[in-house]
């Protein structure tokens, strides 16, 4: 398992400690859920090697979840770290996002309610049969014009204070949203994108609502605008044939250009059937569900990209229905071969449109390492890498430049970029674009961990992979890449043996001309358990790039024998903290009005008034009333508390 390169890379003068072999850390695992009920931390990172740029500046923005020992990572805790550059010094500040869902999960643990009103984890969701879905709030923090928001796939974005950290508001009321599920939940499940766009010319902020068919109810795609901080503007998508459009996996990242809203259909499954298996199994206890349904396998995502453009000159101002009446606007649809999870659009395409997207066959971030399960090395998953997220594709990704007609969807050329270096290819940054073009891209990547790929991805994707090509015996070393646009020249640093980087972020150089090499890359780098930790160190640091040259390494790195990152994911910058203008607001009082719930998930106001006390009966709709005046009220200002009581007749 060795790298053939055994130098050890140095920081300047202080050598980075390397492993004695190859080996991808778990340590983005070891935040427990002891941390999450505990209050916001600060610290100061120590330098450990090099020199600290003095004109590095602004605030680092990076979105994580806290997973329990065995649980999915990307269904933990919603954590949001900030780093503070500037003043020759770098502090920390964390805090864990606690939206309503979160307070009454933990207020129910608290008090020993388990069973129906208790939430349980089933997949990648957090689930209860009386409540609903869990929210967490984790994957990408996302500077607006004049606010920050936090993002999931899963779930409402809220903003946030940049300030505090603490959390504002959800955009949008529950009944501008259109659940996935057909359920009387408080808490419903609300797909939407984890990468909403807005375009800072015009202040127009684009999300997307969706159902996936198979979930109870007809699928349908929302793309969904929120302008001058108003209501929700829901547009029903329509293809070329007069049908709605129907996403069959997620629309995990939207992008605005000039003349288009782009969706992108994202190779990631929501397995629909599976979560309606669990939940049935946790409703009927006792009873052999999977036996008498079918115990669903895994399922493959579809091989292809695929991309809804939709013309902004048919989303004229304030055109947009409601969530029950869209607007039906036309998309063209366009069909990209080799499945991907993002993409990244040039904003002028006027004459043509430029779409980079990092092409990452077989990575599928769905799936996560189940405990004793047999790995491609020939190896049982540990307790250690169990909950972890499938890190790996099972061969090469490509970076390609895509070029399509905006006006028919016609592709028109293809650069395409491939080699050793894009083993797993993973999250991506870059400069602030001059003239709306982005030029270079820099990407994190996984390499390839055999230990730590599961042989049944490799039985799912048999037909798609060459398994005399995967590097079981040597694996891959992690990356950091910087990618050239216009000429798909790529550049590369190996990271040391036992290390490996996430959350890459680009940081403008303070007073520089600008440009995209004109600053740093901020990454957070994690060591392997063989990796010697000096007592300066917890084997987690902050490694800091210069980024017109990677392949020099870290200028800088920085730590503490305290720091402890969670499984991260994406980061964003901001060359100063604003306070949110708190201009707009959901009231959570409102929001989670166990009678307005039940009248919209039942209907008429004849059936309300023959049930309405079976139904409250039933949800146990005194003891979750009791919760949210005790629980979640208190914790949002303005909201009423437990000296204003709801009427109980009506909940």
């Amino acid at each position: 398992m060795a790298d053939p390169k055994d130098d050890t890379p140095l920081t300047a003068d202080t050598p980075i400690p390397v492993g004695p072999w190859r080996a991808m850390p778990t340590s983005m695992l070891s935040t427990g859920g002891e941390e999450v009920m505990a209050t916001h931390r600060t610290l100061e990172l120590r330098p450990l090697g090099g020199k600290l740029p003095a004109d590095l500046d602004g605030h680092v923005f990076i979105a994580g979840s806290i997973a329990t020992p065995g649980r999915p990572a990307f269904s933990g805790e919603g954590t949001v770290y900030r780093l503070d550059l500037g003043d020759g010094k770098v502090a920390l500040k964390q805090a864990v996002f606690r939206p309503p869902c979160f307070l009454l999960d933990h207020a129910l643990q608290a008090t020993g309610h388990h069973g129906m009103l208790g939430f349980h984890d089933l997949g990648l969701t957090r689930l209860s049969p009386l409540l609903g879905v869990r929210t967490v709030l984790s994957n990408s923090p996302i500077a607006l014009h004049d606010r920050m928001i936090i993002t999931t796939d899963a779930g409402r974005p809220w903003e946030f204070d940049p300030i505090s950290l603490e959390l504002v508001t959800p955009i949008g009321k529950t009944d501008e949203w259109i659940g996935a599920i057909p359920a009387p939940w408080v808490f419903p499940l609300h797909l939407a994108s984890a990468h909403p766009a807005e375009d800072p010319r015009t202040g127009e902020f684009f999300t997307a609502n969706y159902v996936n068919p198979g979930a109870g109810q007809a699928g349908l795609t929302h793309l969904i605008r929120w302008h001058h901080r108003a209501h929700l503007e829901h547009f029903q998508l329509i293809d070329d044939n007069g049908d709605p459009v129907v996403i069959a996996q997620c629309i995990h990242q939207i992008a605005v250009t000039r003349n288009h809203v782009i969706l992108q259909d994202s190779a990631f499954v929501v397995e629909m059937g599976q979560m309606a298996l669990d939940a049935a199994a946790l409703l009927l206890p006792g009873i052999p569900v999977r036996e008498l349904f079918g115990d669903n396998q895994m399922e493959a995502q579809r091989p292809t990209t695929v991309l809804y453009l939709v013309a902004r000159s048919d989303l004229r101002p304030r055109s947009g229905g409601p969530a029950s009446e869209p607007t039906p606007v036309r998309c063209i649809r366009v069909e990209i071969p080799g499945e991907s999870v993002h993409f990244f659009a040039q904003y002028d395409d006027d004459e043509k449109l430029e779409i980079i997207i990092p092409h990452t066959p077989t990575l599928d971030v769905s799936e996560w390492v189940h405990e004793g399960e047999l790995m491609l090395d020939g190896s049982r998953a540990s307790e250690d890498i169990t909950g972890m997220q499938v890190p790996c594709a099972l061969t090469q990704g490509t970076l390609a430049v895509h070029t399509i007609d905006p006006r028919t969807g016609e592709l028109l050329a293809a650069r395409l970029t491939r080699s050793d270096e894009t083993w797993g290819l993973a999250l991506g940054t870059h400069a602030p674009p001059v003239n709306g073009r982005i030029e270079t891209i820099y990407f994190n990547t996984s390499g390839f961990a055999p230990e730590l790929v599961p042989q049944r991805i490799l039985k799912t994707y048999h037909d798609r992979v060459d398994a005399a090509l995967m590097p079981i015996k040597t694996g891959k070393a992690p990356r950091l890449l910087a990618f050239e646009v216009a000429t798909s020249t790529l550049t590369s640093y190996l990271c040391p043996r036992g290390w490996s980087m996430l959350s890459p972020t680009f940081v403008p150089r303070r007073g520089g001309p600008g440009g995209p090499h004109d600053g740093y890359l901020l990454c957070l780098a994690h060591a392997a358990d063989s990796v010697p930790r000096p007592h300066d160190t917890s084997g987690e640091e902050v490694w800091i790039f210069d980024a017109a040259d990677i392949t020099a390494g870290p200028l800088c790195r920085l730590g503490h024998p305290e720091l402890d990152f969670a499984f991260t994911v994406h980061s964003t910058w901001v060359p100063e903290l604003r306070p949110s203008p708190r201009d707009y607001r959901v009231r959570i009082f409102e929001d989670l009005d166990l009678n307005q719930v039940t009248r919209r998930s039942f209907g008429q106001l004849a059936f309300w008034d023959l049930f309405s006390a079976a139904v409250s009966a039933a949800m146990q709709h005194d003891k979750i009333n009791r919760l949210i005046i005790d629980e979640v009220l208190p914790q949002f200002p303005g909201e009423p508390n437990q000296s204003v009581p709801r009427d109980s007749d009506e909940t």
